[in-house]
């Protein structure tokens, strides 16, 4: 994305978007239809008497066309209103387009499983209420920045459009680092239409989550979801103002959770890797950036930040961080805390069935350290290179990027626990978290 308009293009090629053309449709060639072979007409054909435009004791043409006609009427309004009974309908509630809530019980040997099942008017008034309650905390974010020299050139001031989300009702503005990094002024646009001057007060360029400062007070402000409860499948819904378009509303549901993307930065320095990220088909496109994600309760649970797309626009693909991550980052940046940045001091590869197999490892997920930081927290815990690093604090890591989301989500001076494997013993250690240094 050009500017700072809405959430960075993940770098490289996601999987799947260049892929292979199916195989192609065999062709279907309809036979010639009879009589096509030269064959006289009326040849073959049985011979018809002769018409009598007035049958004898009968009932004229137009009189048998009628009462077939009328009886295929009355028969199709008789299968309408009997159709409906037969599934449990009233049909005068059809014809009002009001369909019955039906619930469904799904039996398991663990459990009982309550399906509701609504009309789509039901669900279309369900994202309605969302977008009333949400749109109110809802902002755009337009930033002009500072003509730069160069002794090659000279770059113009640039300016460009994201979201933020009302995070107190004193001001507090929660959005993207991306959307503001690098402005000289930034004017926040309520969903009211009042423009106000905005102040960036801090920013986590490693979290991507940045807060700014309105002069204005009693603001609504949304309830907090928890991102970390948060299932495969459940209903959202995203706000921003993509492309300019502000107070724009799109649903989707959670496609997946604890995604990893590589992210560039908007004034083209070092690559942010961002984990732990929600996944939505909720439509996000430039200018979502720093706009909210919130559940089907109209919850906030993450701040949209990235897409992933081959167009340019929205491909179903788009990915938030959790508000539990990004209200952490904020209340430190509120309260002037320094913003910590948790390290354990390793490099690791995710374990895969193919790799396990390949090398003969004793399980097939987790994370295998490659490189252990001189002096860092694991290598004083006594973490080597080759150990495959299983559990943290009891709770499973299948995955190298897991790994780093669970360090993040603990603070400085935190002591966890690693369970790991040496070889085939499954071992233990105890690690207390330092702040990662600047140069790593």
């Amino acid at each position: 994305m050009n500017g700072n308009q809405g959430g960075p293009t993940p770098t490289g090629t996601p999987p799947g978007d260049q892929g292979a053309p199916g195989p192609a449709e065999q062709g279907f060639q309809a036979p010639l239809a009879p009589g096509g072979q030269g064959v006289p007409p009326g040849a073959g054909l049985p011979s018809m008497p002769p018409r009598n435009d007035v049958s004898r004791g009968g009932r004229g043409r137009a009189s048998v066309w009628l009462t077939a006609l009328l009886s295929g009427v009355l028969g199709a309004l008789l299968v309408l209103a009997l159709m409906p009974w037969g599934f449990g309908v009233n049909p005068i509630d059809l014809v009002r387009g009001k369909l019955r809530t039906v619930e469904v019980t799904t039996k398991s040997p663990e459990r009982d499983v309550n399906i509701e099942v609504i009309s789509p008017s039901e669900g279309g008034t369900s994202i309605t209420e969302i977008a009333r309650a949400v749109s109110p905390s809802i902002v755009n974010i337009d930033i002009r920045t500072a003509p730069q020299s160069s002794p090659l050139f000279d770059i113009g001031a640039q300016e460009g459009t994201g979201s933020g989300v009302i995070y107190t009702n004193d001001g507090y503005i929660i959005t993207n680092n991306h959307v503001v990094e690098g402005a000289q002024d930034i004017t926040v646009t309520l969903a009211s239409g009042e423009e106000l001057n905005g102040k960036n007060i801090g920013a986590d360029p490693e979290n991507d989550i940045a807060v700014v400062k309105i002069d204005k007070s009693d603001l609504p402000v949304l309830t907090l979801g928890d991102s970390d409860k948060l299932v495969v499948g459940q209903l959202c819904a995203a706000f921003g103002s993509p492309f300019g378009f502000e107070q724009t509303v799109t649903s989707g549901i959670v496609s997946a959770l604890n995604r990893s993307i590589s992210a560039g930065s908007q004034s083209g320095g070092q690559t942010t890797v961002l984990t732990n990220l929600i996944q939505t088909d909720a439509a996000i496109n430039p200018g979502n950036s720093g706009g909210a994600l919130t559940d089907g309760r109209g919850r906030l649970i993450g701040i949209n930040a990235v897409i992933a797309t081959a167009s340019g626009g929205s491909e179903g693909v788009g990915f938030a961080i959790p508000i539990n991550t990004a209200s952490k980052v904020a209340e430190d940046i509120i309260s002037g805390k320094p913003i910590s940045h948790p390290y354990i001091g390793v490099l690791g590869q995710t374990v895969s069935e193919s790799i396990a197999e390949q090398y003969n490892l004793p399980v097939n997920k987790g994370a295998y350290v490659t490189r252990v930081v001189p002096q860092g927290p694991a290598d004083k815990a006594g973490i080597k290179v080759g150990h495959i690093i299983v559990a943290i604090d009891g709770k499973p890591v299948k995955s190298m990027d897991e790994v780093v989301a669970e360090v993040r989500s603990r603070s400085v001076g935190d002591t966890i626990e690693l369970t790991y494997y040496s070889g085939s013993d499954r071992k233990k250690a105890e690690v207390k978290l330092e702040e990662r240094p600047k140069n790593l």
